[in-house]
């Protein structure tokens, strides 16, 4: 691989960025935050503290603001897949943030959380960006599938690391960074794979 190499061009920002992202919300949410309550019916959480509502709705656009930045969707080459792109991204931003909540109201019952939830929205949005960008050339899906986890993991970092204060800043911390380590790098480097497989054979074959 060389410094030219567009693949390493497109994927050195994209993990970088994902990376600082998850470790600042990882950070933000385990400082303390008054915990929404579970409840039986509609979206199984109530009582949100506006502060909180602000803390996850900022990170989303944050981080959905970051991956367009980087990604440039109206420049991947295709019009249909830099609106699938979006809206992928953009489902698995509401989504997640959903569950972020969800977590930390269970967290303050003593539950566990659904890791599944995070791990199946992470690999859907990855592989669907994956799939969505396959016959545009290897740099241009590599940056498609890494560009939802710019916006994902911080987001599963953000959720598993919420805390009410009670909980020490550093188990806070990580719980929320292996949580990442699980639920979302390795879905992610599953669909990466997966995208890569799914390039038909009459394309240019990618570069590694």
């Amino acid at each position: 691989m060389t410094a030219a190499d567009p693949a390493s061009r497109v994927r050195s920002p994209l993990v970088l960025a994902a990376a600082l992202l998850t470790v600042a919300a990882c950070v933000s949410a385990a400082r303390g935050w008054p915990l929404p309550s579970r409840t039986a019916s509609g979206w199984h959480v109530a009582h949100v503290a506006h502060s909180l509502l602000a803390l996850v709705t900022g990170a989303a656009l944050v981080c959905l603001g970051a991956a367009t930045g980087l990604v440039r969707p109206d420049r991947l080459g295709s019009r249909t897949a830099a609106g699938v792109w979006v809206v992928l991204t953009a489902v698995a931003a509401v989504l997640l943030g959903w569950h972020d909540l969800l977590v930390g109201a269970l967290g303050d019952t003593g539950a566990t959380g659904v890791p599944d939830v995070d791990g199946l929205l992470t690999f859907a949005a990855a592989l669907g960006a994956g799939l969505a960008t396959r016959r545009l050339g290897w740099p241009a899906q590599l940056s498609a599938v890494l560009g939802t986890a710019v916006v994902t993991l911080p987001l599963i970092g953000l959720g598993w690391s919420l805390s009410d204060g009670t909980t020490g800043v550093l188990t806070a911390l990580s719980g929320g960074l292996y949580a990442v380590t699980v639920f979302g790098v390795l879905p992610v480097m599953v669909a990466v794979a997966l995208s890569r497989a799914a390039v038909p054979r009459s394309a240019p074959p990618p570069r590694s």
